[in-house]
């Protein structure tokens, strides 16, 4: 909850989740919003390059991980500027729910993971 508490507001978290999308070289970036008072979940979709399941464990689950530090400021395919800069960015989805689920999918390899608050 502290780590989601650094988004003030949804639309931050949200815009967070955006530039994590942004970081993966992906091109389209999707987002469902549920209808007012509806437990509907939040949906932020996109086509980036995704990771395998080492990658999630090795990488995205280290928090305040630098990626900088291990891949450099620019992204592989694209190379944009990297959006990231505390390793904190996965969690802007507890800042709107208590249950974040990522799905992501690279190289065939379908990989899930849960998180909750």
């Amino acid at each position: 909850m502290l780590l989601g508490a650094a988004y003030r507001s949804s639309e931050q978290a949200i815009q967070e989740l955006v530039d994590n999308a942004w970081d993966a070289d992906a091109e389209h970036v999707w987002i469902s919003l549920p209808d007012a008072v509806t437990s509907d979940p939040v949906v932020v979709r996109d086509d980036g390059c995704g990771m395998k399941e080492q990658e999630v464990r090795d990488e995205y689950l280290k928090i305040a991980r630098d990626r900088r530090a291990t891949k450099g400021d620019r992204t592989p395919s694209k190379h944009r500027v990297v959006k990231g800069r505390k390793g904190i960015g996965k969690f802007a989805g507890l800042m709107m729910a208590g249950i974040m689920r990522l799905e992501t999918t690279a190289r065939g390899q379908r990989t899930c993971l849960t998180i909750r608050a």
